[in-house]
């Protein structure tokens, strides 16, 4: 039996609208999402472990009926990984393989990394952000052993997955024009023309697409009881592939959530100051990337990297 393995990856980068356009995708009808979300199958490379068998990836897509265009993953943390990650990808996969990469202001990233990690409670509720930045930028040189998201990785973690010029340029060596790289901003802005202008880079049928079908997926809510919110997670965690399959449902049911358990008027927000430190901290990573962006032939960039 021949194993079934994806074509397209989105690889890159947390809190910047990943889920969504996973979801996206895995409802057209010529794509077959994983059914977990993110694997991070490769992840283990980064820190000199094996990965497991191809059979054992292949079982993510076991779901999957033939005929599909693309069978899609998506694990946010593979650009961190640069060059052991992408000539893995390549080389287990094939020359066929497509990469998507969605960046977003990494001072906004940052801090939607912090509240998300917040809020799921694996950062203790007494940390400010202005705290997370400062451990975060006193822990960027440490090496991690693993893959892991307790507070003490978060630290080390945080700050420099922003820095993504850090991490680019293995990509495009080994995949080229194979590789897409597209922006949160534009997303945000208007997800039907996002969609639209990916639909075309892979040669898919946009108009398959309704405009309520591009709802926001994966969004931080603030919640009043805690117990209930820690519940909510882990059972949405427990049953990710029935959810995957059954978007609609999912969508009603978080409806309903939100009317039980937001609390949208207790979010933080990020200061004045914080906002201007990081602005000045990344500017130089953004007028890199900018720069390297313009020289593959992209003109269409957002305000952060102008």
């Amino acid at each position: 039996m021949s194993l079934k393995l994806p074509n397209l990856i989105i690889g890159g980068v947390h809190k910047a609208g990943t889920t969504s356009v996973f979801t996206y995708l895995s409802m057209h009808p010529a794509v077959c999402g994983s059914s977990t979300k993110e694997i991070g199958f490769f992840m283990p490379l980064v820190y000199g472990k094996p990965i497991e068998s191809m059979e054992r990836y292949s079982d993510y897509w076991s779901h999957c009926a033939g005929g599909k265009k693309y069978l899609l993953e998506a694990s946010p943390s593979y650009i961190y990984g640069r060059e052991l990650i992408a000539n893995r990808i390549r080389q287990e996969l094939g020359d066929d393989v497509k990469m998507i990469f969605i960046f977003r202001n990494p001072a906004d990233r940052l801090f939607s990394f912090y509240e998300r990690k917040k809020v799921n409670t694996y950062l203790s509720a007494e940390v400010t952000f202005r705290q997370f930045v400062e451990k975060s930028l006193a822990a960027a040189s440490v090496q991690l052993e693993d893959h892991r998201d307790d507070e003490e990785a978060l630290f080390v973690r945080g700050i420099k997955e922003g820095f993504y010029m850090d991490y680019l340029s293995p990509w495009f060596e080994v995949f080229g024009d194979r590789l897409r790289i597209m922006f949160f901003e534009d997303l945000k802005a208007n997800a039907s023309d996002f969609m639209r202008d990916l639909c075309h880079w892979l040669e898919l049928d946009f108009s398959i697409y309704s405009p309520e079908d591009f709802k926001i997926e994966n969004q931080t809510i603030a919640f009043r009881n805690r117990w209930l919110h820690k519940t909510m997670l882990e059972t949405n965690q427990r049953f990710e592939s029935f959810w995957r399959k059954n978007v609609g449902l999912k969508r009603a049911l978080r409806s309903l959530y939100k009317k039980v358990n937001a609390a949208e008027a207790g979010r933080e927000k990020m200061s004045a100051d914080d906002r201007a430190f990081l602005n000045e901290l990344y500017q130089p990573y953004n007028k890199r990337l900018a720069e390297f962006l313009k020289g593959k032939g992209m003109t269409k960039l957002p305000e952060w990297l102008k």
